[in-house]
């Protein structure tokens, strides 16, 4: 026969008042978004989006996922880069060329748009309780690329993302 144990709340014994979770548990988590169009026009990496997440435990990883929309200029790149605080912990995360193949044609205008979805993922070892700042940077290579809306539609905002799960370990 199984034993079952009901609880309302659960405390540490000690002043930290924390109950260390088994590895691989979700600890916490936080997610920040955007909801406006951000212009990228050059090749100088610019922010996207931010959040910040107070780790419970310094063993604790962090899982940072974020995702969007992007709408890149005919023949151009859009590169991402993710940030702990102003330490580059994803160089290159993500960054892709994305071509107009398939590209949807703006109405009343000659223009060809290609629109794209990206998904980043990376797993950090922040080893603080800290309270630690995650950030997506991104810049376009060859032209301007709109991140977080459709570049047909400037009234669509599409959110832009990032999601941080501490993973006790």
């Amino acid at each position: 026969m199984a034993s079952i144990l009901k609880a309302d709340k659960i405390e540490g014994v000690t002043a930290s008042g924390t109950v260390q979770m088994p590895a691989g548990h979700v600890v916490q988590v936080v997610q920040g978004e955007v909801l406006t169009q951000i212009s990228n026009s050059s090749s100088s990496y610019g922010d996207v989006v931010t959040q910040a997440i107070t780790p419970k435990f310094s063993s604790s990883k962090i899982l940072i996922q974020c995702s969007g929309c992007a709408t890149p200029q005919t023949g151009n790149a859009l590169y991402f880069k993710l940030f702990r605080g102003s330490t580059e912990i994803g160089s290159g995360s993500g960054g892709g060329y994305y071509n107009v193949a398939g590209a949807l044609t703006n109405p009343g205008n000659s223009e060809h748009f290609d629109v794209k979805s990206f998904s980043i993922q990376h797993l950090d070892s922040p080893s603080t309780t800290s309270a630690t700042t995650y950030k997506l940077q991104a810049a376009a290579t060859n032209g301007t690329a709109k991140i977080g809306g459709r570049q047909d539609n400037t009234d669509i905002a599409v959110p832009t993302r990032i999601t941080l799960m501490e993973i006790a370990q």
